[in-house]
């Protein structure tokens, strides 16, 4: 029992909590994405799209590839809610995600049909 409390705390002990830099782009908007506007008060949103090694990252973390994603079956899709992640061999990785800035809450970041396209 002993041996195995100090097995895990030494498998614990491997893992750090790292901050690291990131590649990204946001926009903010009102609206919808695929209809978006000026932003107003009341109607303020961000989309992030986080790309290179964050996106990989947290596309490994998420699991397996949605099953019939992209008609493309290079196109590698993760969705988790809110956040959606794609993996394209020309491009590498994505992920979309976004917040209303008048609320807090988290909304998608992508817009439906650049999924699998552009």
């Amino acid at each position: 029992m002993l041996l195995c409390l100090l097995l895990a705390h030494q498998a614990r002990a491997v893992w750090e909590f790292a901050e690291r830099n990131f590649s990204a782009s946001y926009a903010i908007y009102g609206g919808y994405l695929d209809e978006a506007v000026a932003p107003v008060a009341g109607d303020t949103k961000v989309a992030f799209r986080l790309t290179g090694a964050a996106a990989r990252d947290m596309f490994d973390a998420m699991g397996p590839d949605l099953p019939n994603g992209c008609p493309d079956p290079q196109i590698r899709i993760r969705h988790r809610d809110m956040l959606l992640c794609r993996y394209r061999p020309k491009d590498g990785h994505h992920c979309d995600f976004g917040f209303d800035l008048s609320t807090g809450l988290s909304i998608g970041g992508a817009v439906g049909g650049a999924v699998c396209g552009e």
